[in-house]
């Protein structure tokens, strides 16, 4: 595998000092009961929509364990998987109302809330894993907990890694033109459908839950997704190549009530902040492992991977990232930040 999903995973304990600290620096509550050891814990629920046995489960599991541990009781993380607390939109605005104390999401919230944004959810935005954290965890991750906590009430504490997204396919795809009009399962989300136009497939709706019959009945001809959900879709049962595109790098945001946050007192606040630098280096260690591991697996099952030429796929969407920060209002010049970052 190539050597961009993980260069260095250093960086990504600045999100701490950037964006824990970075606004809203409102002073410790007093929260007395907080610190009497005879007083009920305080209740911090992590919710999420993604699955038992996930990346982010185990990050959020081990952000569980340490936070239990270490808060000596005095908090009580528990965690609800599986859309338990509804969809992220639902969970941000729990988060907003301080009904609920924290989320882990994907960058779907970036497109919901806070659209200025969307340049950080373009493919091919980012090289590699590294390059992602990065930005997340530079000034434009700041500029976006900013904006976040200004009009969610919600507070970004955590950047974690996910598994980049691989074009599958029966036949080998290595350059655009081999892409012209072929049928392609993409996300609605209009940066992905407006990517795959420009580089020459038909970009078709559906739903994951029926993509595997349609790859098998050739409704579509492919479709792209982190080795993960190309493992546990079976969809090595009706694709034959993997090509090796990585082109989005998405993160996991761990996400905060400010409301809840501010009421911490300094000593549980600190408690809480190193939990999540600790479960940040695991869960993007898992994720290295495992991306390791499926593509072992799937190479194992008949899959074949396949070198692109990705110069080719970028000189073919010259002029469309900025056609798009018009047409979606994406903060100007961002999508060049995010290019530049090194």
């Amino acid at each position: 595998m190539k050597k961009r999903f993980f260069t260095a995973v250093a960086s990504v304990t600045m999100v701490f000092s950037l964006v824990i600290t970075g606004c809203g620096k409102s002073a410790p509550a007093d929260n007395s009961s907080a610190n009497n050891s005879n007083s009920k814990p305080i209740v911090l629920r992590v919710g999420y929509i993604l699955s038992t046995g996930s990346d982010a489960d185990k990050g959020a599991e081990k952000f569980k364990e340490l936070v239990n541990k270490n808060s000596k009781g005095r908090i009580d993380v528990q965690t609800f998987p599986n859309s338990q607390l509804g969809s992220d939109q639902d969970m941000i605005n729990a988060q907003q109302s301080g009904s609920l104390e924290m989320e882990i999401s994907g960058d779907g919230p970036v497109n919901i809330f806070e659209p200025g944004f969307g340049a950080l959810t373009m493919p091919f935005a980012f090289r590699d894993t590294d390059h992602m954290l990065k930005v997340y965890n530079g000034p434009i991750g700041q500029q976006l907990n900013e904006a976040f906590v200004k009009d969610k009430g919600v507070r970004l504490v955590g950047v974690w890694a996910r598994g980049p997204r691989y074009l599958t396919a029966n036949k080998e795809i290595k350059t655009p033109a081999d892409l012209q009009g072929y049928k392609l399962r993409v996300p609605t989300q209009t940066t992905y459908v407006e990517t795959w136009k420009k580089l020459g497939a038909i970009p078709t709706a559906l739903n994951l839950s029926e993509l595997y019959t349609a790859l098998q009945q050739g409704v579509v001809g492919g479709q792209e997704n982190p080795l993960a959900i190309i493992s546990t879709s079976s969809f090595f049962q009706v694709q034959k190549y993997v090509m090796d595109t990585q082109h989005v790098y998405g993160p996991y945001l761990v996400t905060v009530s400010d409301k809840f946050y501010s009421s911490l007192p300094a000593d549980l606040k600190k408690v809480v902040e190193d939990a999540l630098k600790e479960a940040t280096t695991y869960e993007i260690s898992v994720v290295k492992d495992g991306e390791t591991q499926f593509r072992t697996d799937l190479e194992k099952k008949g899959m074949k991977f396949v070198n692109v030429d990705r110069q080719a796929f970028l000189d073919k969407m010259q002029g469309l990232p900025e056609q798009l920060e018009k047409s979606l209002k994406w903060i100007p010049g961002q999508y060049q930040q995010i290019v530049e970052t090194k």
